[in-house]
């Protein structure tokens, strides 16, 4: 939609961080907001983060780079120079900033500048522990927050230590509930005039990628153990088998157990209507019910001898042929992808997920995940390359030391 305007145009933010803040400040890049970087001499050292990929300017970071698009950047020490600090915040909207970057302390003495030089500006801070607590000024890694944030208790298998997913998720979920939460405190200016410090906790946010997992004592009286392939799903007392080998990679599948209701009886009645098809019809199939109220006192070696049976119908089909199939009868089954997977996912195509991004000056073309939202009268920005180190500094800073807005 050319000339529509953005979600969040008119919208400044200045970004002091590494990796949380700069998601934080990319998802408000990509809905139009202008996100200003504030770097020193030569580049935040987050740019140099590995792992590194060859660009036709020396290797830069991956990461960098895939949260720092659409940004501008400025070469500006805002505890060395508080007056242009100050005269930026000025004219800014949000600040967002995270423990990578700067200390308790100068974020405190940094967030008294910005709030008296405009008292409506949105100060947002994304810390390991949050504000208040006795962590408050630990450093954490990613690996730490996804442990103490109980995600990495979920992962891997039950009689060996827990494994962490390879992406740093706390850190972008954390960025992500910090670029909503600063929006939030933004409504609130815009009707009040009056800004906020807002305070995100990574270890907190984690909490929220457990999904059904932080319920289950409730629910069950039970928590919900790690489990690879095979697992106690939703806290059974029970083992069933989630990951699936075919005949060209894996899907993930849970046909009998673990709840679900009415959806999963029916997805597991197409599953034996298919078998049949092909000649499958071995007695343990139908020999319970294994997704009604008896499945929990159903034996485990009966678990393990209808697995067997359906391991085998499913070792027989590509992941293209159980794809196809379940769309259209309904079968709860998807397919464990790789990256690769993951750019050719039909679905994803359709959509227009991915945005094409050329970056002359890196010598890069690239595909990007960059469609998040499919915003019809605001659309998401469109894929601009990440900035130099203070490319922007001259045009953003002049006016201002000029007394004029950037």
């Amino acid at each position: 939609m050319s000339g529509t305007a953005q979600a969040l145009a008119g919208m400044r933010v200045l970004e002091i961080s590494a990796l949380a803040g700069s998601v934080a400040g990319r998802v408000l890049a990509d809905l139009g907001a202008e996100v200003i970087k504030l770097e020193p001499e030569g580049g935040e050292p987050f740019r140099r983060a590995l792992p590194l990929i060859p660009t036709a300017r020396g290797e830069e970071s991956a990461a960098w780079l895939a949260y720092n698009h659409g940004k501008r950047s400025v070469t500006l020490d805002p505890v060395a120079d508080e007056a242009g600090f100050a005269a930026l915040c000025a004219s800014a909207d949000i600040v967002v900033t995270d423990w990578e970057r700067l200390d308790l302390d100068t974020m405190d003495r940094l967030a008294g500048i910005a709030r008296r030089a405009n008292p409506a500006l949105v100060w947002c801070e994304v810390l390991p522990f949050g504000r208040g607590g006795p962590y408050e000024r630990y450093a954490a890694t990613d690996t730490v927050l996804q442990a103490l944030g109980g995600h990495l208790y979920l992962n891997g298998d039950v009689d060996r230590p827990p494994v962490r997913i390879s992406l740093p998720v706390g850190l972008i979920q954390g960025g992500v509930e910090a670029a909503s939460a600063a929006l939030m405190a933004h409504w609130h200016a815009l009707k009040t005039g009056e800004g906020q410090r807002v305070d995100v906790s990574v270890q907190a946010c984690i909490v929220w990628t457990l999904l059904n997992s932080t319920m289950a004592w409730q629910i069950l009286g039970l928590n919900e153990m790690r489990g690879g392939a095979i697992r106690k799903e939703r806290a059974n007392r029970f083992f069933t088998r989630l990951v699936w080998e075919t005949q060209d990679g894996f899907v993930f599948f849970g046909p009998v157990g673990g709840g679900g209701g009415s959806a999963r009886i029916k997805s597991y009645e197409a599953l034996i209507a298919w078998m049949a098809e092909d000649g499958i019809t071995d007695p343990i199939l139908t020999r319970h019910d294994w997704n009604g109220d008896g499945q929990f006192f159903i034996p485990q070696e009966d678990y393990d001898a209808v697995t067997a049976v359906i391991m085998g119908f499913i070792a027989s089909k590509t992941t293209d042929e159980l794809m196809a199939r379940s769309v259209r009868e309904r079968i709860l089954l998807a397919p464990i992808s790789s990256v690769a997977g993951v750019f050719d996912n039909p679905q994803f195509r359709a959509r227009g997920y991915f945005r094409p991004l050329a970056d002359p000056d890196r010598g890069l073309q690239v595909e990007l995940p960059a469609r998040w939202a499919n915003l019809s009268a605001t659309p998401l920005a469109a894929p601009r390359p990440a900035p130099l180190p203070g490319a922007d500094t001259a045009v953003l800073l002049s006016p201002l030391n000029q007394g004029s807005p950037a």
